[in-house]
């Protein structure tokens, strides 16, 4: 949730009546505040998970690309956003923009911004094999924004490099999506399908964890996080879980027409 137009001419409007002090207080309580919060309601809830491996959406105009943005200015020191194709980070970078408010501290030609001691890259993979491009490059967050637009196989290579140097660091994957159109988006249903699934012989609740880790090269979901051997390994199981969000629960968009 970042502030808006009408948001700052309320503001301009009392500012003639605050005393020197209430100006004095609001000057501490702006320097204070986060650039950005999470709308009440799923998109608060997704902000907040501990889940390794988030799923967000499920229709259009729920605030999937305000959380990525909102997660990499506020939680993660470095941060990676894809879109499946380059001409649609767009949309990204003018979020970015307006969270900011300006465009200082990005270089465009590397698709990379830098703000408050973080970084932000923008990437895509549009072509197979694309993916590779990105590869040993580590980052604590990790988003597919519109994920049903991808291929599985890229998402889950470029999940190999979650990772952080930095000691407290916290990270994890964000995946936003609507319904899948096509055939080879319909794996994001498979990835989340206890919530997604309606035939799942164990459905979860939205926000609710489940655990999940490779054996023999296959996924499969077991049944907490505790790290276990196989073989001679120990495998550390990842969480993950799916919130659905609707136009419905974005307040920004309600009465825009943006429904219809």
């Amino acid at each position: 949730m970042s502030t808006t137009s009408s948001d700052l001419e309320r503001v301009r409007e009392l500012l003639p009546y605050l005393t020197h002090r209430e100006r004095a207080d609001l000057d501490r309580l702006l320097a204070s505040a986060p650039r950005w919060l999470p709308l009440p309601g799923p998109q608060a809830q997704a902000f907040s998970t501990p889940a390794d491996i988030t799923g967000f959406g499920g229709a259009a105009g729920g605030g999937k690309s305000a959380l990525g943005v909102g997660l990499a200015l506020t939680q993660h020191r470095k941060s990676i956003i894809f879109r499946q194709n380059g001409t649609e980070l767009t949309g990204v970078i003018d979020e970015i923009t307006r969270v900011v408010g300006s465009r200082d501290g990005f270089n465009g030609s590397d698709r990379i911004w830098r703000v408050d001691g973080r970084q932000i890259e923008l990437g895509s993979f549009p072509n197979p094999g694309d993916e590779t491009k990105y590869q040993g490059r580590d980052h604590d967050l990790i988003v597919y924004d519109e994920a049903s637009n991808m291929r599985e196989s890229a998402v889950r290579f470029l999940m190999g490099w979650l990772r952080t140097t930095r000691p407290g660091q916290r990270c994890r994957v964000l995946l936003t999506f609507n319904p899948p159109t096509t055939t080879e988006g319909r794996w994001v249903t498979a990835f989340f399908a206890p919530w997604l699934d309606r035939k799942h012989p164990r459905p979860a609740k939205p926000g609710e964890l489940r655990w999940y880790a490779m054996v023999d090269g296959k996924e499969v979901e077991v049944a907490d996080g505790a790290p276990f051997r196989h073989g001679e390994d120990v495998v550390k199981p990842i969480s993950r879980t799916f919130i659905p969000s609707r136009v419905r629960d974005n307040p920004y968009l309600m009465g825009t027409g943006y429904m219809a």
